[in-house]
């Protein structure tokens, strides 16, 4: 199933200015209490499975009918709010109750189209909806080889493949009105943009658990992370405490920490945020308060305020969570050369606390973490310097198995 949760609500509000909410599938409430929460002004739903009809909220911005997804489409309120009113839609392509303890997918208790009617949801709006965004989720349902996030869908639930032709020619007929978007994300989501809305901007969150990338080890060194292991499983704090709950990796790429996620056995899930899920200094897509810890290997050297990026990363730690950061040392890995003769992408280097220093884009990390004393307390800073080699011609110790040349530091968000 899809989750409404999944955009930025608030920002459809705002910038889009989107005042009402029309879904077909209350369930437990979740896409209704979101809309609402995030500004919007009513939410208008129904819901077929009479259990979860009786448990519905009312009130005088949220709506909910016992009906199903035609009759309620066709009803005179939503005829209304469609006509005078900026609307997301949300259609629910799923079957009556089945997800929340009702009759089986496969129940001949509804008709074909209750149990699958996402196509006659569509005909609906056909020439009702130029002023609103629609949204379809669980698409995986009609798309035999779309990849979603939550894998194909499972035999044990019916499916539409043999409608998939008409469900992307009934997409098709939206093109003088709206742009369709696919995106991969849990079950699958379809969205119809309006255009007279302008460019498409229906931004998604990154959120916890989130499987951006497939994990697979890489032979050889693939980078700090692995190097650091040993010496990690030895530090009970990292197991116990720092790497706890839902992690975000920033930067992690083929060397994540969520590849070693047995070894530390209270992480939950780990997330990547590379460069396919945006820009790591501003992390403009993942909410406030949302992560259990933060975690990034070699990363806030790259930035080009690492100030900036500290700030953005601490933002999407909860409160009481930790966020945990290496960095190179200049004196072990640069050695006295910059620009980086190891990596060119670097615009920073880290001295873990010097009076003066060779590099003209010095950070003393002593200095970095003062800047943030009112909002963390520090746990550890530590010069990563226990098997670097010295008196070694001049090389990046990291592409062994052994020298971190680094630094790390572990702060916990006040």
């Amino acid at each position: 199933m899809g989750f409404l949760a999944r955009f930025d609500l608030a920002g459809l509000a705002s910038r889009n200015g989107v005042t009402h909410l029309i879904e077909t599938g209350y369930g437990r409430g979740d896409s209704c209490r979101a809309a609402l929460g995030a500004g919007f002004a009513k939410a208008l739903s129904c819901e077929i499975f009479e259990p979860l009809f009786a448990e519905a909220e009312q009130s005088e911005r949220l709506n909910v009918v016992n009906a199903d997804s035609l009759t309620f489409l066709r009803s005179d309120s939503v005829t209304g709010v469609l006509a005078e009113q900026r609307c997301l839609v949300f259609l629910d392509a799923h079957y009556p109750g089945a997800d929340h303890g009702g009759k089986s997918y496969m129940s001949q208790e509804h008709s074909p189209t209750e149990r699958l009617p996402l196509l006659a949801e569509l005909e609906l709006m056909r020439g009702r909806a130029s002023d609103a965004l629609i949204v379809l989720d669980d698409v995986r349902i009609y798309r035999r080889e779309f990849q979603t996030s939550c894998g194909t869908l499972p035999d044990w639930a019916e499916n539409g493949f043999d409608q998939e032709a008409a469900f992307l020619e009934l997409l098709a007929s939206f093109d003088s009105s709206h742009t369709l978007h696919w995106h991969s994300e849990d079950t699958g989501y379809a969205v119809l943009w309006p255009r007279a809305w302008g460019e498409y901007a229906l931004k998604k969150w990154v959120l916890p658990g989130d499987q951006t990338q497939p994990f697979a080890l890489t032979l050889g060194v693939p980078g700090t992370t692995c190097i650091s292991l040993n010496r990690r499983l030895l530090d009970a704090r990292f197991s116990n405490r720092w790497l706890v709950g839902n992690g975000l990796d920033i930067g992690g790429g083929n060397d994540s920490i969520a590849l070693y996620r047995s070894l530390f056995p209270r992480i939950d899930r780990v997330t990547v945020y590379e460069w396919e899920q945006g820009d790591a200094q501003y992390l403009e897509n993942v909410q406030d308060d949302s992560f259990d810890f933060v975690y990034s290997g070699h990363c806030l050297e790259h930035m080009i305020d690492p100030r900036v990026a500290m700030r953005h990363w601490l933002r999407v730690l909860k409160p009481g969570g930790h966020l945990v950061i290496t960095v190179p040392d200049e004196d072990l890995y640069e050695q006295g050369m910059w620009p980086s003769t190891f990596n060119g992408d670097h615009k920073h280097t880290f001295t873990l606390y010097k009076r003066e220093s060779w590099s003209p884009v010095s950070i003393n990390v002593v200095d970095l973490l003062r800047s943030f004393e009112r909002e963390v307390s520090i746990k550890k800073v530590e010069l990563l310097d226990h098997s670097f080699l010295h008196g070694m011609e001049r090389y990046d110790q990291t592409r062994t198995a052994f020298s971190e040349c680094g630094i790390e530091f572990v702060v916990q968000k006040l």
